[in-house]
């Protein structure tokens, strides 16, 4: 996962460190600095490399946890007995029901080297300010620097002829202006602060996160210099954030998908008995109105399913080759009807081949739609929108540059406005569920949530370019595939799917297989139904080859279906299978079905369909 990769990749150590102080999970980092591969660290205790805090882990345990998070400072040992100094930044979290610490550490064995010849003079104090790689820093108490080392002006791009006009207030961020000059204030009234987190803005514009200390001299009374040894934590502080984003995401998704699957019970009943009755009244019939009003709440209510499961990246997705480029294409109408007469549409495609992708195309169409909506939305007086499909060639170099898109070939969809921008801090939550900038009613929150959800769900990747005043760009990173496009199968009238062979369906709720052997016996198969997997297997035993496809719910009491299907298929191979859930991705994966499966079909279940699957698995 992506997480994963960037952690792994990250120069400061992680650790993932459950309530008894057991390891589970460590970077490469972590376990490269101790000297351990990470099979080896794995298997070992705080307590045997922390002889400081760890033999007392868990007697700090239950104050972390209510803290929430912790800061300190204390000593690692290496595999080869080696002591070094570490520090530790570390927060309390859960991760599905269990406490975990998630601990940032970073060896500061040369920083407290450095700072304690800092109190002595000479070469020695000049060879350590050269080779430090903190940032180290003495200002003046106007706020004029009177040097830094070269890691600063590494960090912040500036020559040492540029730091000499330079002033402390030039780096300060906007974003914690206030901050920093109150920061600046009590170095210089209290003479040391020990704990100082804020952002630098370097010559590049880069918002650099620092963190360390500062103290000041005085002479007669009166401040004379600061001297400050910060470190960079850019990289580690967002880490952090993008464990807390996961973790939010994850948080939602458990919530949905833990009710998709009664829920789409339910609408597989109201959609299939309204669909069943209404071909059987005449237009004219008053009851046809008011089963069509069910059936289109039940068709709103299934759509509001996918979305909610879409942005927590857990939706059951019907996945195949699609040419994006035809996609966008498609849409050209609708977006055009959508816009503005105020607002210059252009669109441009990929040629050939180059747009192939595996994906479901609905969901496609979604994030485009809420692309082009919001592009909409941010011209109020009128603008540019530019949608095209490119080609992009990545490779490792750009790895890091491109938000961490793995290297590869992808098709790229842009959607690109001239409207107000956005802000940094706008950026940093817009892919929130709920979060939105619209006033009241005029938005939920929901789309560019449902967007991201999309997008990773394809293995994808979403990089923002935006500044207020000058537009917003958003690419769409999507892995080519060279795999011919896939037809979808298209809706057909059930009279023409109608067959006469002999279905088993198995289903532990009453309902579904009451509704199911209707809507099949209404055209024309033979229905057997059984509410558990024994019952089933009872009347593939009974059936003397008469079976000729079993349809079954995924998850069940006792055996679940994939186990099912792989003992009725034993009994006679001819038998096809076709799976059904409304459970979402992990659950089916965890019992042996896949999304990707031509067998399966989701829930909720819909007449036409389930009949176009049966007829195209007996076919």
């Amino acid at each position: 996962m992506l997480f994963r990769r960037v952690v792994d990749t990250a120069n400061v150590e992680f650790y993932l460190i459950n309530a008894e102080g057991g390891f589970a999970y460590v970077n490469q980092a972590a376990a490269r600095n101790l000297g351990y591969s990470e099979a080896e660290l794995l298997s070992l205790n705080i307590a045997d490399i922390d002889p400081e805090f760890g033999p007392r882990f868990r007697q700090f345990w239950p104050e972390w946890k209510k803290q929430g998070s912790l800061q300190l400072e204390t000593t690692h040992r290496t595999k080869s007995g080696q002591l070094v100094q570490k520090e530790v930044n570390a927060v309390c979290t859960i991760i599905g029901t269990t406490d975990y610490l998630c601990a940032f550490i970073r060896d500061i064995t040369e920083r407290k080297r450095m700072e304690a010849a800092l109190l002595e003079s000479g070469e020695q104090y000049r060879d350590l300010f050269e080779s430090a790689t903190d940032l180290i820093q003495f200002v003046r108490p106007d706020g004029r620097f009177l040097m830094v080392n070269p890691a600063w002006r590494n960090t912040f791009g500036y020559s040492a002829e540029e730091v000499e006009q330079l002033t402390i207030f030039d780096l300060i961020s906007s974003d914690c202006s206030d901050h920093c000059l109150n920061t600046f204030q009590r170095v210089l009234e209290q003479g040391l602060v020990d704990r100082i987190e804020t952002t630098f803005v370097a010559k590049n514009g880069d918002k650099i996160m620092i963190q360390g200390s500062a103290n000041c001299r005085y002479e007669n009374g009166k401040p004379q210099m600061t001297r400050c040894i910060f470190r960079n934590v850019t990289e580690e502080k967002k880490l952090q954030a993008q464990l807390l984003q996961s973790q939010k995401m994850e948080a939602v998704g458990r919530l949905t998908s833990g009710v998709a699957h009664d829920f789409n019970n339910l609408l597989t009943t109201i959609l299939s008995y309204s669909e069943l009755y209404l071909r059987r009244l005449p237009d004219s019939d008053p009851l046809a109105d008011a089963l069509r009003a069910i059936r289109d709440a039940g068709i709103r209510g299934a759509a509001l399913t996918r979305q909610l499961l879409t942005f927590s990246r857990h939706q059951v997705v019907d996945v195949r080759v699609i040419d994006l480029n035809m996609v966008v294409s498609g849409l050209r109408a609708m977006i055009q009807h959508l816009i503005s007469p105020g607002i210059h549409f252009t669109m441009e495609a990929a040629p050939g081949a180059q747009s192939r992708i595996l994906a479901d195309q609905h969901q496609i169409e979604q994030v485009l739609l809420n692309l082009a909506i919001n592009a909409r939305d941010a011209m109020a007086d009128g603008g540019v929108l530019s949608i095209s499909c490119v080609e992009e060639v990545l490779g490792q170099s750009e790895f890091s540059n491109y938000d961490n898109i793995a290297p590869g070939r992808y098709a790229v969809l842009v959607v690109s406005d001239t409207g107000a921008g956005m802000s940094n801090e706008v950026q940093e939550h817009i892919f929130e569920p709920f979060f939105t900038t619209k006033p009241q009613g005029k938005g939920t929150g929901l789309g560019l949530a449902t967007a991201y959800g999309i997008v990773k769900q394809h293995s994808g990747y979403i990089v923002v370019q935006s500044e207020p005043g000058k537009g917003t760009t958003f690419r769409l990173y999507f892995p080519r595939v060279e795999a011919p496009v896939e037809t979808a199968v298209t809706g057909v009238a059930l009279e023409v799917l109608q067959g006469s062979e002999t279905i088993l369906v198995v289903d532990d709720e009453p309902e579904i297989l009451a509704v199911v052997r209707h809507s099949l016996e209404a055209i024309g198969y033979t229905v057997l139904a059984a509410a558990s997997a024994g019952e089933a297997l009872h009347l593939v035993g009974e059936g003397g080859g008469k079976i000729d496809l079993l349809l079954t719910d995924v998850v069940m009491p006792g055996m679940n279906g994939h186990g099912l299907a792989a003992r009725v298929q034993a009994v006679d191979p001819r038998i096809r299978v076709l799976f059904m859930s409304g459970y979402t991705d992990s659950l089916l994966e965890e019992r042996g079905v896949s999304r990707t499966h031509a067998n399966f079909i989701s829930k909720p279940l819909f007449p036409g369909e389930l009949a176009v699957k049966i007829r195209k698995m007996l076919a």
